[in-house]
Parts: C-alpha cells; sequence; structure tokens
C-alpha cells in the first residue's frame, strides 16, 4: 500500500516539457503594475525597488530567495510588498519575486523551493547532448537557468531570473556553462507535441488569445514563406489551426521583447509555400471559408531570437465548429515599459545556499522589455547601471545566486 501511494503521489507531481515551458514564459510575460508602496519595504529602511512606481511591466522581478507563483506575485504587490530584491538587501519577508532556483522551481512545479545546492534532490544528471527544453544547467552554490533548446549556431538559448528579473538569453555560448552541470528533473515527462503541423493549437472561438514559446518549440520545419521567401525564419515556430464558416477579416497582432523576434505568417494550406500574409507585429486579412493555419515564426538575423510572445486576434466573420458571432475588436494592448531594461545587479545567493563571492559576468545586452505599439523586434539595451560599471573596475563584488 505505501509503495502504491508513493507511485500514485510521484504521478500526481509530474509535469510535461511543455508545461515547464508554458509555466517559464508566463513567468517572463507576466502584466503587473507598480505602485507607491511596492517602491520600498516594512522590513527594511535599506531597501529601494529597481522600478517605478505608476509604470506597468511585463515579467516577474528577481527577488534574492523568492518563490511565487505569478498569482501570489499580484496578491503580494496588492498588500504593499516589495517588488523584487537583491542579495545586499539581504533575506527579506517584505519583497517578491523569484531568484534563479525559485523560477527553475516554479516551472518544474517542484512542491517546494529548492536552491542550487539542493536541486539535486529532485533532479539528476545527464550528459551535455541529452539537454532538452525543460531541462536545466546547474553550477551548485550559485546560478541555475532553465534549458529551451540549441539553436543552428550551437548557442544554448535559455531563461533565467537574473539580476533584474526573468528573461530569454539568446546569445551566452557553451564557454558561459563550462562549470554547470546539465540536469534533469525526476517528475518530468516528454508528453504531447502540441504547436505542430500533426497536432496544432486549434483556435475555437474569438477574441482569442495566447501565451506561447518559440524557444524549445515542438515544430522547427518551416524556415522561409512563399509571401516573403528572403525572410530567415529558421527558428522554431508554433503552428496554429482555424475553420472558418463564413468568410470575414481576421487581425492578429504579436508582442514580445527585444530578446525575442516571433513574425505572423497567415496560410490557406498546411505548407509555407501556402503563405497569403505575414507581417513582424500585426497585420489583418480576408479569409474565405475553409481550413487556414498561423504560424508565429523565430526570425533568424545574428541570433534566432526565439522565445515568449503573446498572440492576440479577433475575426469578423465565424468559424466552422464553434458558430460564434461575429466579434469586435477588443483594442490595443495596454502600455508596457520596463524603463532601464540593464540590470543593476546579477542578483544574489539563493536561499539555502551559503554565499558565493565570485564576480558574475554583466548579463546579455538583450532584455525583456514589452514595448506597446513596436511589436516584436531587436534593439540594444540601455547602457549599464554605474553599478554594473564600477563592476567592470572592480570596485563592486557581485553575487550570483
Amino acid at each position: 500500500m505505501t509503495a502504491l501511494l508513493l507511485v500514485l503521489v510521484g504521478a500526481a507531481l509530474a509535469v510535461d516539457r511543455e508545461a515547464v515551458m508554458d509555466n517559464a514564459a508566463e513567468f517572463e510575460t507576466h502584466l503587473w503594475t507598480m505602485g507607491s508602496s511596492n517602491q520600498y519595504a516594512s522590513c527594511s529602511s535599506d531597501y529601494v525597488s529597481d522600478y517605478s512606481p505608476g509604470s506597468s511591466y511585463r515579467g516577474i522581478p528577481y527577488d534574492w530567495g523568492g518563490w511565487y507563483t505569478t498569482s501570489e506575485y499580484d496578491s503580494y504587490i496588492a498588500e504593499g510588498y516589495g517588488a523584487g530584491s537583491h542579495s545586499w538587501h539581504g533575506s527579506l519577508w517584505c519583497t517578491v519575486g523569484v531568484d534563479c532556483s525559485g523560477f527553475v522551481s516554479q516551472a518544474w512545479e517542484t512542491s517546494q523551493k529548492y536552491g542550487t545546492a539542493t536541486i539535486y534532490q529532485v533532479s539528476y544528471d545527464i550528459s551535455a547532448s541529452a539537454l532538452t527544453r525543460g531541462d536545466a544547467l546547474n553550477n551548485s552554490g550559485s546560478h541555475i537557468v532553465l534549458f529551451a533548446y540549441q539553436t543552428a549556431a550551437g548557442i544554448p538559448v535559455h531563461a533565467e531570473a537574473n539580476g533584474e528579473l526573468v528573461f530569454t538569453d539568446v546569445d551566452q555560448g557553451w564557454s558561459a556553462f563550462s562549470s554547470y552541470t546539465p540536469i534533469r528533473y525526476d517528475s518530468i515527462n516528454d508528453g504531447a507535441e502540441t504547436g505542430t503541423l500533426a497536432n496544432p493549437h486549434e483556435i475555437t472561438r474569438f477574441p482569442y488569445e495566447h501565451l506561447g514559446w518559440t524557444a524549445g518549440a515542438a515544430s522547427d520545419v518551416f524556415d522561409s514563406y512563399s509571401c516573403e521567401p528572403d525572410t530567415d525564419e529558421s527558428g522554431p515556430e508554433q503552428i496554429y489551426h482555424l475553420e472558418v464558416a463564413s468568410a470575414g477579416t481576421l487581425d492578429l497582432r504579436v508582442s514580445c521583447d527585444n530578446s525575442v523576434d516571433a513574425d505572423i505568417h497567415v496560410l490557406d494550406g498546411p505548407s509555407s509555400d501556402s503563405c497569403i500574409a505575414r507581417h513582424h507585429t500585426d497585420l489583418s486579412v480576408w479569409l474565405d471559408p475553409g481550413e487556414h493555419w498561423i504560424v508565429v515564426d523565430t526570425w533568424v538575423g545574428s541570433y534566432e531570437y526565439a522565445g515568449p510572445y503573446i498572440l492576440t486576434g479577433t475575426f469578423s466573420g465565424t468559424l466552422g465548429d464553434s458558430g460564434d458571432d461575429p466579434v469586435v475588436d477588443t483594442g490595443d494592448d495596454p502600455v508596457v515599459d520596463t524603463g532601464d531594461d540593464t540590470p543593476d545587479d546579477t542578483g544574489g545567493q539563493d536561499q539555502p545556499d551559503p554565499p558565493d563571492d565570485d564576480l558574475a559576468p554583466l548579463p546579455p545586452s538583450a532584455r525583456v522589455r514589452f514595448v506597446e505599439g513596436r511589436g516584436c523586434g531587436c534593439s540594444a539595451a540601455s547602457p549599464p547601471h554605474w553599478l554594473g560599471l564600477l563592476a567592470l573596475l572592480g570596485l563592486v563584488r557581485r553575487r550570483r545566486r
């Protein structure tokens, strides 16, 4: 009986790889508003948040020792807790967010927070060649990141909570992880692969909204499209399907941050040669009755700019299966501005790991910043904060989580 209970408990705690990536995307794209009460912390007179009161942001802040769900984060922000913290603030009960291991623990849906020195209790070592989406790279006592996939150029695209917030890293090579161990969660399953031609995301009603993630997506079969054949879309993609009963206008928008460039393609057949419309931010296209496919694909420039995105859409006609009435446009997305998108810290030591005094490298220049009106695209981040410059000169000792 005991053995059976253990098996049942283990099964209940299992998580699919796709769910892990969806969890990660939720932390990176979560919308919240900074209040004046979140600028300071009731339990520390020295604390000041990195974020500006009155501004709206996407992405859960880095919080030293933090391990909160996105809904818990919203609740504590509403109660006036401080938004995020760093190692120099100490471990504060009155701030909220996630640190590096808190983020991975939440993505893996573990029953408790595991630090970088204790996560081995629920994981096991694997080879670097065996890494796949939802695995992790761990440096015990220092830092951990969630692996998404390896680009054709050999870059390990990953998500992490580091410095300012949760973000996708698209430009650090394997040399940055020479001291890291590839690990796999004990209770992770491969699960069903969705967002592919064989198993697309079915759109059955409008207005439509979907939080997606091209980094580590199950599909990577489309590299270019007939509607713009010279544009390199060789990164991974997510595929959607809908069946139209009566013709109408389809309006779509894809929103993502500076480190992600996901483009929209509308097809009237299950082939990249069937492209009827394409845009890098939003489009409006007339759809005749029949089957149609929507592909959110990763643009490739200097890097494969894969990562999380939000796809929204409306349709003036009716769908084949849902019989929905015509819908009206839901309007523009809210203005989102994270301000200074270069963190002034590389994070703190995960709790309960002992302090680590190694000087961390500066985080990558591509950071999360969802901005109204610009859709998906890549641009350089703002110059480093003065603490980062001092660290370069060796005047400030910074700790990784």
